[in-house]
């Protein structure tokens, strides 16, 4: 993922800064977390005062004698929105150990248009109504098992690294399950082996409602569309594959919104973006 497509850090103000800053140290438990660029090691430390005519925010922890005087990095998160920018420790008799963040500080955005990569790390599912008789016609499961008789569809859970377990491929009233391979908060893309990519013959046709298992979060996606259908891999054993796209139509905002906080957590640390930002 490169900063320049997914993420957008945004400078605040003085008045902003001061103001976040105030926020993190007024309930005396958010916690502020320090590193050196480029350093693997980073340091929690809990907030517990903040001295606005100097700009410093007071920590509780003593920090380590090679950081003091050091401009590092930091982040913290308020309200789910995460904030990072530079401060330098500093100490006074050993005893107390302020930040002074008389530097640059940035809010940290997702785009609107970022899709993660779900496929093969995390665990997303999408579950389609197809209906019966399609499922019948193509001789794809048996209703009592749920698993295909011809054993192709056991092939592409192997290729996919899913268990071919009863359990996984068990769906109601014509579901079919599918892995999902990438998603935003206006579509995705899911997997489909051989055989059940025959139950997707034509475009810019409406799906209905479409399920969503993310890393065991459920989501209702109310209107969904098949955009395209396209080769997707060919495996070791012969299976062919394809990548279908799917838009969301018409979600509300608080679906949105849920489906954007839960995918941004999934993202890899934010730190890391930030670095490859902050010159």
């Amino acid at each position: 993922m490169s900063q320049e497509q997914n993420v957008h850090f945004k400078e605040l103000n003085l008045k902003e800064v001061k103001s976040k800053l105030a926020l993190l140290a007024k309930p005396k438990k958010n916690k502020i977390i320090i590193w050196k660029k480029g350093g693997g090691n980073k340091v929690e430390l809990l907030a517990i005062d903040y001295v606005r005519s100097k700009n410093e925010l007071q920590v509780k922890e003593e920090v380590a004698d090679e950081l003091i005087g050091e401009e590092v990095l930091f982040s913290f998160e308020l309200n789910g929105l995460h904030f990072f920018g530079k401060c330098k420790p500093v100490s006074f008799g050993k005893t107390r150990f302020y930040l002074d963040c008389n530097y640059q500080v940035f809010k940290s955005e997702r785009r609107l248009n970022f899709r993660l990569l779900t496929y093969p790390h995390q665990k997303v599912y999408a579950s389609v109504y197809v209906g019966d008789d399609k499922i019948k016609a193509s001789n794809l499961f048996s209703l009592k098992t749920g698993v295909n008789e011809t054993g192709l569809f056991t092939s592409f859970l192997d290729i996919v690294n899913d268990e071919a377990s009863e359990e996984k491929l068990k769906m109601v009233e014509g579901h079919l399950q599918f892995r999902v391979i990438d998603i935003s908060v206006t579509g995705m893309a899911i997997l489909l082996g051989e055989i059940e990519s025959k139950l997707f013959l034509e475009n810019n046709i409406n799906l209905g409602k479409v399920i969503i298992d993310f890393n065991g979060d459920h989501l209702e996606i109310e209107d969904v569309k098949l955009l395209y259908k396209m080769d997707f891999l060919a495996s070791r054993k012969a299976t062919k594959m394809y990548k279908a796209g799917l838009q969301f139509l018409n979600i509300d905002t608080n679906l949105d919104e849920k489906l954007q906080s839960i995918i941004n957590s999934t993202l890899r640390d934010l730190e890391s973006e930030f670095e490859d930002f902050i010159r």
